[in-house]
């Protein structure tokens, strides 16, 4: 029994020398080859420019919504929106999706590149490939269109083409202006209607 005690012990005794030794030797080895850092290949952020986001505030998916004074509901979608920096009340709104339903009457959809909203006069200047549908059926397209958020009403100053419940049609400006209950759609300037029986 004495016999094996003392090889435990002398195993003990050796281990508490060769442990050590092995570590400081596994730990000189991992300093000495170890590679240096390379920052160039760290890891990889997002280039995002700080200033310019502190610079230019911008919402993301932006909806506004509202009602008329003649109780016409209004919605607007919006890929962004930018304020001004002058006035907050102004705002530079890009890919546009706005609909128009009236309380008693048609309702209207219009989808643009651009639109700047004017919360002083109350207006949405909608520009670039503009295109507006009613549910009466007219499908028009035009570089330029007002809509007025305070009172039912829109209006391309320039040309537009489209087709209609009567066929293909073409002025040179457009207004659709309500009265009471009623909401009267106007083409002026040139106008030309190709009709189409089939409609």
């Amino acid at each position: 029994m004495a016999r094996v005690d003392n090889r435990y012990s002398r195993f003990v005794q050796w281990a508490k020398i060769v442990f050590p030794l092995v570590a400081l030797g596994l730990l000189s080895t991992m300093f000495l080859f170890s590679r240096s850092l390379d920052p160039s290949s760290a890891i990889p952020f997002a280039e995002i420019d700080i200033e310019k986001i502190a610079r230019e505030q911008q919402l993301t998916a932006p909806r506004f919504s509202g009602t008329t004074s003649d109780g016409s509901a209004i919605t607007v979608d919006a890929e962004s929106a930018v304020p001004d920096l002058t006035d907050v009340r102004r705002l530079t709104i890009k890919k546009v999706v706005a609909r128009i339903e009236a309380e008693a009457g048609p309702s209207y959809g219009i989808i643009a590149n651009t639109a700047f909203y004017d919360g002083r006069v109350g207006t949405l200047d909608l520009e670039g490939d503009v295109r507006l549908s009613t549910s009466t059926g007219y499908n028009l397209q035009t570089q330029k269109l007002v809509a007025n958020l305070e009172a039912t009403g829109l209006e391309a100053p320039g040309a537009l083409i489209g087709r209609g419940p009567a066929g293909q049609i073409e002025a040179g400006s457009m207004k659709l202006t309500a009265n009471g209950n009623t909401q009267v759609l106007v083409f002026k300037d040139g106008v030309k209607l190709v009709y189409d029986p089939k409609e």
